[in-house]
C-alpha cells in the first residue's frame, strides 16, 4: 500500500489478515489477486471491504 510504504510481501500478509479478520461462519471474505493489486491505499481497502459486506458494526 502506497500510503503505508508496504512492499509486496507486506501486502500479501495484510490481505490474508483481512480475510481472516472479516470472515466468520456466515461470511467468507476472499480477496482475489486481481482485486488485491487494486488496493493501493488504506481508503481503497476500506472501500473494498465495505463493498463486500464488511460493516463498521
Amino acid at each position: 500500500m502506497e500510503d503505508l510504504n508496504a512492499d509486496s510481501l507486506d501486502l500479501v500478509e495484510l490481505i490474508m489478515a483481512f480475510e481472516e479478520e472479516f470472515s466468520d461462519g456466515a461470511t467468507t471474505i476472499e480477496i482475489s489477486d486481481e482485486d488485491a493489486e487494486g488496493i493501493t491505499t488504506v481508503q481503497l481497502a476500506i472501500d473494498y471491504l465495505r463493498a463486500n459486506g464488511v460493516s463498521d458494526d
